[in-house]
């Protein structure tokens, strides 16, 4: 039985997505497209899941700065067509999909593991990619979406050069990463990122200039935020 018809169809009719995903479980599975998939993206171990997965992630991704344009929907469009041999009735079951995302607006943290499993971690960058595409084509990489797809990036167990290798491809500016900002290499231990941020906490303490005027204050705390979010992000990431 295959993960539509299993588990995984119980797994998104019990979530915010309902039963709409019922009615495009063969449309996604045909023999046709699924050939087309393995010619094209080799790997993918379940069909339904990487597809599903895939549309829900960049329809959220998409939707962080606004309204879904019908530009930013061709974006997906093309990608089906061209990577897997859609062809426009086809689209049909993939804007409904669109559509429910759009109302409901899952969590997509469920949604990137199940796309890791489905494709094997081969197609990670693809989805990175995409992210840029989809927001880009209407210049909604506003600072709520960038955070956003980093917050993919980092799921999907992407580095912070990887990601950072994408932006550059798009003219984007470099991420300010959580090592730069402590001032450190990526190849540093734990004990000197633990170093690191206890020097630069007590160095940029707002408690330090609270006698200044109230920007230095400002500034001082500001400082002190953006320390305190690299040091936890790197917590995450390191798992230390």
């Amino acid at each position: 039985m295959s993960w539509w018809m299993g588990a995984g169809l119980g797994f998104l009719r019990g979530g915010p997505l309902g039963a709409v995903i019922g009615g495009t479980i063969e449309h996604f599975l045909g023999k046709k497209l699924q050939k087309k998939l393995q010619e094209n993206l080799p790997g993918i171990i379940r069909e339904g899941e990487f597809i599903t997965s895939l549309v829900v992630i960049l329809t959220r991704v998409a939707i962080e700065a606004g309204a879904l344009s019908p530009k930013q929907v061709e974006v997906i469009h093309k990608f089906f067509m061209k990577n897997l041999g859609y062809s426009p009735p086809d689209l049909k079951s993939l804007d409904r999909l669109i559509k429910e995302v759009q109302s409901k607006k899952p969590d997509i943290d469920r949604f990137i593991d199940e796309y890791k499993k489905s494709c094997q971690n081969n197609y990670n960058l693809l989805l990175l990619a995409l992210c840029y595409q989809i927001t880009l084509i209407e210049n909604a990489v506003d600072e709520e979406t960038q955070s956003q797809i980093k917050k993919v990036g980092l799921q999907l167990g992407l580095s912070y050069d990887q990601h950072n290798e994408i932006r550059e491809k798009y003219s984007l500016e470099p991420f300010r990463t959580p090592y730069y900002i402590l001032g450190l290499s990526s190849d540093a231990s734990n004990d000197e990122i633990k170093k690191a941020y206890r020097k630069l906490a007590s160095q940029c303490h707002p408690d330090r200039v609270a006698t200044e005027d109230e920007k230095i204050v400002h500034e001082a705390h500001q400082k002190f935020l953006e320390i305190q979010s690299a040091y936890k992000e790197l917590e995450m990431v390191r798992k230390f």
